[in-house]
């Protein structure tokens, strides 16, 4: 039996790309690999080396940790082979030299832009790069004749024994005030609460835990379970659904989001999504004490990981 080989490229991204590389290897018929895009393996030989990245990257141009990221990214996808399908994640990450190298090495080059152009541009000038770009957007879709696809639920549950109403975990961007807000105001309420905010040492705040490393998605996943209420500041320059709408439903919990768009979506409940404004921020006490509603399964499964895989890379 002749294998699909399938070679997924993309960031760390929390352990979500092994999610796709694990439900990919259990189809008998299908060579999965996962080659990650990871600046951060790269190690300086001594500090002379570290110095001369320094001067490179301010007089060259050039930084060695980039070139090491394409690099590696060469040297695998040339270790494994000519591949049926090469699915990139985050491709503006790599040079375009490289993507075109990766088009010779397969049948089908494709990506999925699961963060808007508007944050980044440099996406757009290599669309034609590509046979096909997915991407969760619905405005970079209509404008750049994109085809839509959005995340995934990649974990169920059903718990229902609650150690806290809201969770929420992010990172330290513009996004943290309005998060600061809504978390005071969940203090006010006397709501319990775990809000997570990836910052610097020196970040402080009476109302959200302040954490200094970065949470698996699978740990990430245990918390989510232990909660009520997940929230979601979407990001300004985006309209797609982030990994938390499709946590909350996997793990059929309410959500909060500032993402109005989400209201256009088959799944959508108001009696388990409540869209915020992060000015004027209003939670009914009805919305918290109401119970969730259970999405119908024949929606949910559309959204389900193992049906993305299928229709994703065309497996039976």
């Amino acid at each position: 039996m002749t294998k699909k080989k399938i070679l997924i490229i993309g960031p760390p991204s929390l352990g979500y790309l092994k999610k796709i590389s694990k439900a990919l290897q259990t189809y008998e018929n299908v060579e999965a690999s996962l080659v990650l895009i990871d600046r951060f393996t790269f190690k300086y030989k001594n500090f002379a080396h570290r110095i001369s990245n320094f001067l490179s990257k301010i007089f060259l141009g050039r930084n060695l940790k980039k070139e090491y990221v394409n690099t590696h990214i060469i040297e695998s996808i040339d270790a494994l082979g000519n591949q049926d399908i090469i699915f990139i994640i985050r491709p503006d990450l790599l040079k375009q030299k490289t993507l075109k190298y990766l088009k010779t090495k397969t049948e089908r080059l494709e990506a999925f832009y699961y963060d808007s152009t508007r944050r980044f541009p440099g996406k757009v000038d290599i669309i034609p790069l590509f046979d096909k770009v997915y991407s969760y957007d619905r405005i970079d879709v209509e404008k750049y004749n994109l085809e839509f696809l959005t995340n995934y639920i990649f974990d169920t549950s059903n718990e229902t024994n609650h150690e806290s109403i809201f969770f929420n975990i992010s990172t330290h961007d513009y996004r943290y005030e309005a998060m600061e807000k809504l978390a005071k105001y969940i203090h006010k309420k006397k709501w319990t609460k775990e809000i997570l905010v990836l910052g610097p040492d020196e970040l402080t705040s009476p109302y959200l835990t302040i954490i200094h490393e970065q949470i698996p998605v699978d740990e990430v996943a245990e918390k989510i379970k232990k909660s009520k209420i997940i929230i979601e500041i979407q990001r300004k320059e985006q309209v797609g659904l982030s990994f938390r709408v499709f946590e909350a439903l996997g793990h059929n919990k309410k959500l909060i989001t500032t993402n109005a768009d989400v209201v256009n979506y088959d799944f959508y409940n108001p009696q388990n999504i409540l869209v915020i404004d992060e000015d004027d921020i209003e939670i009914p006490e009805d919305f918290v004490n109401t119970p969730y509603a259970p999405v119908d399964k024949a929606i949910l499964e559309n959204y389900y990981l193992e049906n993305w895989v299928k229709k994703v890379f065309h497996l039976q």
